[in-house]
């Protein structure tokens, strides 16, 4: 059977198309709808960062990278996973590419996410975390209806076949239809989450014990995370967070 990725190669040959982004020719073999010199303007979070969620410290000097810093809110409000783990600022480039991918049905951008993700890998030294699951944050059965596709979940597909490690999608269940959070002021989308996420009746106590990392595709003020990671820290889950993009500020 011809591989899709092949076809695919082919078909850039000899049907090229334009980024979406600058309008200019893709090169050759390159399906991800974004040319290579817009890639290469993605913003990556700095290396001096909270090391729970993951938010610039600028006030660490050099001299003391060699001791973990928390930001003030995570010293207040801890969040309910251990740690995020987020290579790109969520902005410009990494931003106009993920509404492409979420809501304008561009998949085929998750190849220029796949050269993201793989060097997050390295980046944060994901393999040693000892992972033993990788839980997608999950879609209403509406909103799924309506997309098409979890972009959670193929993130984690990702995720999943570098670090050899299972994807439960059917552990944590959206169970609440919940309003966009983009529009919402960060006490609304609080409110607007709560209760908004289960473990699926039939995997209760699956998550006992286990290192698991939960994906989502943008952090911004992390109520999603955090509400989803509660509900897994209930079962007995040690849960760590990865997502494409962080905002910088509360959004």
């Amino acid at each position: 059977m011809v591989s899709r990725y092949l076809v695919d190669g082919l078909m850039s040959l000899f049907f090229p198309a334009d980024c979406l982004l600058c309008g200019k020719n893709l090169e050759p073999l390159n399906r991800s709808f974004i040319c290579l010199d817009c890639w290469k303007k993605v913003k990556w979070l700095p290396s001096v960062c909270c090391v729970r969620c993951g938010r610039p410290l600028s006030f660490v000097s050099d001299k003391n990278l060699n001791y973990p810093s928390v930001c003030l809110d995570c010293r207040e409000n801890p969040p309910h996973f251990k740690r995020l783990f987020s290579p790109t600022v969520y902005q410009g480039v990494i931003a106009e590419a993920i509404k492409l991918f979420k809501y304008n049905g561009k998949r085929g951008i998750i190849r220029g996410f796949i050269q993201i993700i793989d060097a997050s890998i390295n980046r944060f030294n994901l393999t040693s975390l000892g992972l033993e699951a990788i839980v997608p944050v999950p879609l209403h059965s509406t909103k799924l209806r309506e997309r098409g596709f979890n972009q959670a979940k193929e993130l984690a597909k990702v995720i999943s076949r570098y670090l050899n490690v299972p994807v439960w999608s059917d552990y944590l269940i959206r169970v609440r239809y919940t309003r966009p959070q983009t529009k919402l002021r960060r006490k609304d989308r609080e409110e607007n989450m709560k209760r908004a996420f289960s473990i699926r009746k039939g995997a209760k106590n699956r998550g006992k014990g286990k290192r698991i990392l939960l994906v989502d595709d943008v952090y911004t003020t992390g109520v999603t995370l955090n509400e989803a990671s509660y509900e897994m820290k209930k079962d007995g889950a040690e849960v760590f967070s990865f997502t494409l993009a962080r905002a910088l500020e509360p959004q």
